[in-house]
């Protein structure tokens, strides 16, 4: 089921933002993120994000958090970024 987030067509949020999204990495293989996926545990009230697009090395996929308040993490300079893109 968590597996179908991989599905959306949305860029990495370092380079399409989205709101209140605070941890993520990327991943070149579907199955690097879904076996990714299969081990994030998260708080109540948290929600896995994720999806798919491509760049000029090719097809990525990407797993993240996003919590309903950035106050709720700590503050934006403890938001973590792993295979980031544009920043």
């Amino acid at each position: 089921m968590t597996h179908e987030i991989l599905k959306n067509d949305h860029e990495v949020p370092s380079r399409r933002p989205l709101a209140n999204a605070v941890n993520w990495s990327l991943f070149r293989r579907r199955q690097d993120a879904e076996d990714y996926l299969d081990h994030v545990r998260i708080n109540d009230g948290y929600e896995l994000i994720g999806g798919h697009s491509q760049d000029s090395v090719g097809d990525y996929w990407w797993v993240g958090v996003r919590v309903p308040s950035i106050t709720d993490w700590g503050h934006t300079q403890a938001i973590n970024k792993h295979g980031r893109h544009g920043d």
